[in-house]
């Protein structure tokens, strides 16, 4: 560990900067419950904008100091600069921009679950001893092709297990764990678990790294197809040689082996049987969860080796690398033409035709003939007594809607704040006329200038004649009467 390397880490790595950052504890768990606690491997832009505005509304009951930006000013310092706890990217899947955790992020979350083992409360020290012992042992023998030694392991592990089998038969006590040391071994399944996730991030961001490299000598034309190829193939190699590669593949193994996945799914129903993990209900869940949240990492990062594997594949496309060769020796002919006239550049006259009409004989519509209607025979309605006293049974049931004490009820809620959400409103004021009450509280929000914003959808709750009912609405903020009219809550955000 030398000084210099200390001294870069701490000043320009973004795992450093997110520890020593001012408020470093509130990012770090909005981070951890949003992602983690959640298993949400992505989150959309609005939901995550949202769910952190309410985290910061909350903490700004208590400490209104901290964190006094708005949502959407903190979301873009996270994820852009040297910053980069979030990555912000668009998929097929979303209509809008999408985050993800970076590996900085995710080893700061490690490395803070490792010392805090705030879910379990100890550090296990007597069960990686005994691991460490194990592990030594299995290195010992299994790393030498020394028969002798092999054999001699072997027969010990023989006797030892039939004196256990005659032990077991002979009906004595069977010994087994402490109850220490289970919580202990199951403190290192669940930290072993972390650190997998974190291992498939830096998978993928290592696969990120050779594409980019790859498509840069590609774009710049720096050197031929042959090399260009054994650069990615040579990368790869390494990255599969690697820690993170060799964890990536042998989940892979288990993924697509359905005798092990049997097994590990028999062990662990085993596990809710066992009353010394009684207490452990987070790690239990993550545990029973583990294959369905690597799978998702994992395909997150087979969509990155076939983002690789097209760039590749356009490489080795004589037709689609002939003309990028072509282009790019045009371009340093134009390059090298202007170096020379850069001195005495030569009097152009270029004319540009900035309106072009252009005609498309295949927009012409078809001809359609004129429309014609049925002649429709006109009778006397003879009126029904019964379905006239229906009808107007449903008009006198029908309920007006005050639209005064509507309005009341907002401007009462504003008198001691100056902006409240649209489901705040609903749970303070409990619509009494059902869907139709609601309505006109958007309606209201509309007509008087409030915050609404159609680009955001959110769902609220309303009682309906059917129970309760889910609803998507437009984002919709009422403002305090001081606030609509100041020129901070000027109409140019609204719709």
């Amino acid at each position: 560990m030398e000084l210099d390397r200390l001294i870069t880490f701490f000043s320009t790595n973004p795992s450093a900067k997110l520890l020593r950052a001012t408020h470093s504890a509130y990012v770090i768990y909005f981070l951890y419950q949003q992602f983690k606690i959640e298993e949400n491997l992505t989150t959309p832009h609005s939901v995550l904008q949202q769910r952190l505005k309410l985290y910061l509304e909350q903490i700004h009951e208590s400490e209104p100091e901290i964190l006094r930006e708005r949502a959407d000013y903190y979301l873009t310092h996270w994820s852009t600069g040297e910053t980069r706890w979030l990555r912000r990217y668009y998929d097929s899947q979303h209509a809008e921009s999408v985050y993800q955790l970076t590996p900085h992020t995710e080893e700061v979350l490690k490395f803070l679950t490792e010392i805090l083992d705030c879910s379990l409360g100890f550090v296990g020290t007597e069960s990686r001893l005994t691991r460490i012992i194990e592990t030594l042992s299995d290195l010992v023998i299994r790393g030498t092709d020394d028969r002798e030694r092999r054999l001699e392991h072997l027969r010990a592990e023989k006797k030892r297990i039939e004196f256990e089998i005659q032990s077991l038969e002979s009906g004595d006590v069977v010994s087994t764990h402490s109850s220490t040391a289970i919580r202990e071994r199951f403190a290192d399944v669940i930290s072993d678990l972390i650190s997998l996730q974190g291992d498939f991030r830096a998978v993928e961001e290592s696969f990120k790294s050779i594409t980019r490299d790859v498509q840069k000598q590609k774009s710049e034309a720096i050197d031929t197809r042959g090399n260009i190829l054994g650069f990615a193939l040579d990368a790869e190699d390494r990255l599969k040689e690697e820690d993170q590669g060799a964890s990536f593949n042998a989940f892979f193994d288990l993924l697509f082996s359905q005798r092990q996945q049997d097994e590990l799914e028999k062990i662990i129903s085993q596990l809710d049987q066992m009353s010394e993990l009684d207490s452990q209900i987070e790690g239990k869940a993550r545990i029973k969860g583990m294959i369905g949240s690597l799978s998702q990492e994992a395909k997150r990062v087979q969509q990155t080796t076939r983002r690789l594997n097209s760039t590749l594949s356009r490489l080795l496309n004589a037709r689609v690398s002939t003309p990028r060769i072509r282009l790019a020796s045009l371009l340093k002919e134009i390059q090298a033409s202007a170096v020379r006239l850069a001195e005495n550049p030569p009097e152009l006259g270029i004319n540009l035709l900035t309106e072009l009409d252009l005609y498309n004989g295949l927009h012409r519509p078809f001809w359609q003939g004129p429309v014609e209607f049925d002649e429709v025979e006109i009778t006397n309605q003879e009126q029904d007594e019964t379905e006239r006293l229906d009808l107007f049974q449903h008009l006198a049931e029908l309920r007006r809607l005050d639209w005064s004490s509507l309005r009341a009820n907002i401007a009462q809620l504003l008198q001691f704040k100056d902006r409240m959400t649209y489901s705040e409103l609903l749970e303070a004021c409990s619509p009494t006329s059902g869907i139709l009450e609601a309505l006109a509280y958007i309606q209201i929000a509309h007509d008087e200038d409030h915050d609404v914003d159609e680009s955001i959808v959110d769902i609220v709750r309303i009682e309906t004649e059917y129970g309760e009912q889910n609803f998507e609405v437009p984002r919709i903020v009422f403002l305090s009467e001081k606030l609509r009219n100041s020129q901070e809550a000027g109409p140019s955000n609204r719709k």
